[in-house]
């Protein structure tokens, strides 16, 4: 995604970059068809699942099959997206970045459904939580952080489209835009 954003950016510039367009459309190759080049031991890490979708290199039908694949494994009901499958631990930024992922491909309703697990995980003054483990609901660990705020933020914005910034993860606009 930040190489598409730099295309933008240098296209609305007037500067062409056809060395970020070709670095980009090949490390969307490899992303997609060469996950041996990767560490397979990160797989357990939900952010391994969803990443390809949230930065545009898997994209359409490609998306929809890779996100239900691994729904099961990574997703809880009522508490959010785990970060690491074999944790009983959730995080709102990685439950906040499935939802810009799932908001990405269009699918809205999920992405909202999940959002609304989100609201009582948050502490008396109306910060998030970082974690949380389930089925306890310790909260873990008990940080107030700045890139969990903004997670949340991002992923409401791109299911309320309030904001330019609300379709930055959109496969749809950036399709457009070609």
């Amino acid at each position: 995604m930040s190489i598409k954003c730099a295309l933008a950016i240098a296209g609305e510039l007037g500067i062409r970059k056809s060395g970020w367009q070709k670095a980009g459309e090949r490390l969307g190759e490899t992303i997609c068809n060469r996950p041996d080049l990767f560490n397979m031991i990160k797989s357990r890490f939900s952010m391994d699942w969803y990443y390809p979708i949230l930065c545009g290199a898997v994209t359409g039908d490609e998306a929809k099959k890779r996100i239900d694949h691994l729904w099961d494994k990574f997703v809880v009901p009522d508490w959010g997206v785990r970060c690491v499958s074999d944790r009983p631990w959730v995080t709102m930024a990685e439950t906040s970045e499935f939802i810009l992922t799932l908001a990405g491909i269009d699918d809205l309703t999920r992405a909202k459904a999940i959002f609304s697990w989100l609201g009582d995980k948050r502490y008396p003054d109306g910060s998030y939580w970082m974690g949380v483990t389930f089925p306890d609901s310790v909260i873990w660990p008990e940080e107030k952080t700045a890139w969990t705020a903004a997670a949340v933020l991002l992923a409401w914005d791109a299911i309320n489209g309030v904001t330019p910034a609300a379709r930055i993860f959109n496969h749809r606009y950036w399709q457009e835009r070609q």
